[in-house]
C-alpha cells in the first residue's frame, strides 16, 4: 500500500463526537538482501542473499545488519534504500524467476526505468532470447470522493414531495487528503455536519461563577440545555473571555463563544476550487470498496493464456472480474467483459500480441461493491 496511516477527521452532532480514519493499514511488500565484497579497494558484482515477499511489513522494524554464529569479516558500509513502486522479475527459459535490481552501473544494477517510462537494460544484464519480463508499477490520479445520506434525503423529502438532496464540490485543504480513502473519510465527516442541524449552533453564553463547576477551555465540548430556546445540543467552545467584579463575594462573568463546524469550520478546512485534472464519480458510493488486489500476480505466459493469481481470498458469492477497459465495472455492463472468476487462481485466454486487462474484486451484494482501484496486467508476448 502507498498509506500505511490513514488521516483523522472529527465531527460532533448531538450523538457525540466522531471519528473517521486514523488507522494503520497492513500492507506487504517485496524485498531484496545483496552483499558485495570488495578486495583491495576493487568491488564485485553483487550477490543476492534474498528476494521475496514478505505477506505483512510492520509499521516499524529493527534493521539488524549482522546475524551470525560465527562470522569473520569487516564492514565498510550498510544501506537501506527503498525503490518506489517500480519492480522488475524476469524469468528465463526453463528457469525461475529473478529480481532484476534497478539503478545505475556504479550500483552494480541490471537496468534502469527512464522518465519516458522505458526499460533499459544495461549490456552485462541483456535477458536471454525468450526471457519474460514482468515490470510492476503503481500509477497515480487525484484524490476523489462521493458520498451521500440515504437517511437525511429521505427525511428532508417530505415523503418525496420535494427533492431532499443538497450537494457539494469543493476540495478539503485542511487536514490534507492523500488519498481517495481519505476523501471518502472527510466525506463521511462532512455528511454528519451537513445532515446535523445541531452542527450550525453558532452563539454566546454567559454566566457566572461557572468556575467552581470547573473552568471551561477554548476547545471543550459543552453539553448545554435551554428549556427557553428549546436548545438541547453538544456545542464546541471557541473563545473564553471572564471579567472579574470587585465586590465581595467575588463575581466572574464568563462570556463564552460557541460554534459548531457547520456554522465555522474548525476540524475540517475546504475550498470550493476543484482541480481542473480530477476525474469526478458519476454516482455516490452506496457501500465501502472492497481491497485493492495489491498482491496480484502474473505466475505464467504462453502463447495461450495468461495464468493469474490474485493472491487474496474472494468474497462470498463474489470472486474476479477481469475486464479490458478500466473504470467501466459493473453487472449491466458486459461489452468489454472478459470473464468472471469465482477462485483466486485463474487464466485468460490469449487473443493478440499485445493485451492489456483490468482486474478488480467483487462481491455478491445487489449491485456489487468493487474494489476502489484495478490492478492492470499489460502482456507482449508472441502468440
Amino acid at each position: 500500500e502507498s498509506q500505511r496511516v490513514l488521516q483523522s477527521y472529527n465531527s460532533i452532532d448531538d450523538s457525540g463526537t466522531h471519528t473517521y480514519g486514523g488507522v494503520y493499514l497492513t500492507s506487504g511488500g517485496s524485498l531484496l538482501f545483496e552483499v558485495q565484497d570488495t578486495t583491495n579497494g576493487v568491488a564485485s558484482a553483487p550477490v543476492v542473499l534474498y528476494s521475496g515477499w514478505v505477506a505483512s511489513l510492520p509499521a516499524a522494524m529493527t534493521f539488524a545488519l549482522i546475524n551470525s554464529a560465527d562470522l569473520q569479516c569487516s564492514i565498510a558500509s550498510a544501506q537501506l534504500s527503498q525503490h518506489g513502486p517500480e519492480w522488475v522479475v524476469s524469468t528465463p527459459p526453463a528457469g525461475g524467476p529473478i529480481v532484476r535490481r534497478l539503478g545505475t552501473t556504479a550500483q552494480g544494477a541490471d537496468c534502469r526505468i527512464e522518465r519516458t517510462g522505458r526499460l533499459r537494460f544495461y549490456s552485462m544484464s541483456t535477458p536471454q532470447a525468450g526471457e519474460l519480463i514482468a515490470v510492476s508499477y503503481r500509477t497515480s490520479h487525484r484524490a476523489v470522493a462521493r458520498l451521500a445520506n440515504a437517511q437525511s434525503i429521505a427525511q428532508e423529502s417530505a415523503n418525496g414531495q420535494l427533492p431532499g438532496t443538497a450537494s457539494w464540490i469543493g476540495t478539503v485543504t485542511s487536514p490534507p487528503p492523500r488519498s481517495s480513502a481519505d476523501c471518502e473519510n472527510a466525506a463521511s465527516a462532512l455528511l454528519d455536519l451537513a445532515t446535523s442541524r445541531a452542527a450550525a449552533w453558532k452563539g454566546k453564553y454567559t454566566a457566572w461563577n461557572i468556575e467552581e463547576q470547573g473552568d471551561a477551555w477554548p476547545g471543550d465540548v459543552l453539553a448545554v440545555y435551554s428549556t427557553s430556546t428549546g436548545l438541547s445540543a453538544n456545542l464546541v467552545v471557541r473563545k473564553i473571555q471572564i471579567e472579574l467584579l470587585c465586590s465581595c463575594p467575588g463575581l466572574a462573568k464568563y462570556t463564552i463563544e460557541f460554534a459548531n463546524d457547520w456554522a465555522d469550520a474548525l476540524a475540517i478546512k475546504t475550498s470550493k476550487i476543484v482541480p481542473a485534472d480530477v476525474w469526478l464519480p458519476q454516482e455516490p458510493d452506496a457501500a465501502p470498496p472492497l481491497a485493492n488486489l495489491s498482491a496480484m500476480s502474473v505466475t505464467a505466459v504462453t502463447g495461450s493464456a495468461i495464468q493469474v493469481s490474485a493472491n487474496a481470498t474472494p468474497p462470498a458469492n463474489g470472486g474476479f472480474e477481469v475486464r479490458r477497459r478500466d473504470w467501466a465495472f459493473g453487472a449491466g455492463v458486459n461489452s468489454d467483459l472478459v470473464l468472471r472468476s469465482p477462485v483466486s487462481n485463474f487464466t485468460i485466454p490469449r487473443e493478440a500480441a499485445a493485451e492489456r486487462y483490468y482486474i478488480r474484486m467483487y462481491d455478491g451484494s445487489t449491485p456489487p461493491n468493487y474494489s476502489r482501484f484495478s490492478s492492470a496486467v499489460f502482456v507482449n508476448v508472441p502468440l
